[in-house]
């Protein structure tokens, strides 16, 4: 059987699997951007890719032989902490029966927190470490030209039986980040009737347009992973991205995934500006909100993002009791949660 990859009939030279989770139900099912990302500058490069999303669709042994050819490069599978990784290793067995050659990268916050004890496992042969937009394009024209992978940043690697670690990579520039490779996932498999935007019928997570967060929360991956730094998307391509999807898509709502995204103030209350002005119908909301950063917004700022469709706002309560909330690191008080609820 020929598996189209990128319409042209061409095996794939690198295939990125995103493993279930162990709680795919409905609507938590969102595109599996941390492949996205990855898959976009590799394709970009001329680099054919299969991506495979066990969430939505079955692996199976047979799936991915009818996948495996001789410009195969490398395999790469992302994973968090938790029962996600079980389904992860069940994946990489089946790599490892149709392609024992092939090497397996792992990426994502799990293999990122802990390298050492991820390379230590025989189902993985190289871990990209932080951001690995790039490090799957490095890897794959190292393994392509048969040079040594010493001079790929960002990864740990196995060198027979010697771990080898390689300098770290830098932090990206946002703004510099490419569209999302719709066209490798069938995105309908991704709209949903929302748990949060109730009324509306059609609502996808459409990305990312920050990362990164300040804060010190003791128990959050985006301190190891991004440095404590927060780095945005200009206001412009947030409109012209979020203009894109919800007219490609026909969207009624939509989810942006930051991890703080009304940090700065004047850059969100611009962006809400902008969808009033661009006549954007839909109801949007993020993935994390602090209370403490709502409560420094203005009345005006509010009635904005009210007016652009800011249905939900997801705080981070985490706990009712102050005492864990400090021993978490997390800054806030008990009493502005509740300040901030009553707001809303």
């Amino acid at each position: 059987m020929i598996i189209k990859v990128n319409g042209n009939g061409q095996k794939p030279h690198c295939i990125l699997l995103y493993p279930k989770t162990g709680l795919d139900l409905g609507s938590t099912v969102a595109p599996p951007h941390a492949l996205l990302t990855v898959a976009a500058p590799v394709k970009k490069a001329g680099y054919s890719v299969a991506l495979l999303d066990q969430r939505v669709e079955s692996i199976t042994k047979e799936r991915l032989a009818e996948l495996v050819s001789s410009d195969l490069l490398a395999v790469g599978i992302s994973t968090m902490t938790g029962s996600q990784i079980y389904f992860a290793i069940g994946l990489a067995k089946l790599v490892r029966e149709v392609a024992p050659d092939v090497p397996i990268v792992w990426g994502g916050c799990h293999p990122s927190v802990t390298p050492e004890q991820t390379l230590s496992h025989p189902l993985v042969d190289i871990v990209a470490v932080g951001e690995g937009d790039y490090t799957m394009l490095d890897i794959l024209e190292a393994l392509a030209a048969k040079r040594s992978l010493l001079k790929v940043p960002g990864i740990l690697y196995k060198d027979g039986e010697t771990p080898v670690k390689t300098l770290p990579r830098g932090l990206l520039h946002v703004e510099e980040l490419l569209p999302v490779p719709w066209e490798l996932v069938d995105p309908e498999r991704y709209v949903h009737r929302d748990m949060y935007l109730r009324d509306k019928a059609r609502v996808l997570d459409i990305g990312q347009t920050s990362r990164g967060c300040p804060f010190d929360c003791s128990f959050c991956s985006s301190a190891s992973l991004r440095e404590r730094k927060w780095r945005a998307m200009s206001v412009e391509r947030v409109l012209d991205d979020l203009k894109e999807a919800v007219a490609r898509f026909k969207l009624d709502g939509w989810w942006w995934r930051d991890d703080e995204f009304y940090i700065k103030r004047k850059r969100a209350h611009a962006i809400c500006e902008g969808i009033v002005q661009a006549g954007i119908k839909g109801s949007f909301y993020t993935s994390g909100t602090r209370c403490d950063v709502f409560a420094k917004a203005t009345d005006e700022e509010v009635r904005t993002m009210k007016a652009a469709g800011a249905h939900t706002l997801k705080f981070g309560a985490e706990s009712g009791s102050q005492r864990i909330l400090d021993l978490m690191q997390k800054g806030i008080t008990v009493e502005q949660t509740l300040a901030a609820n009553q707001r809303c």
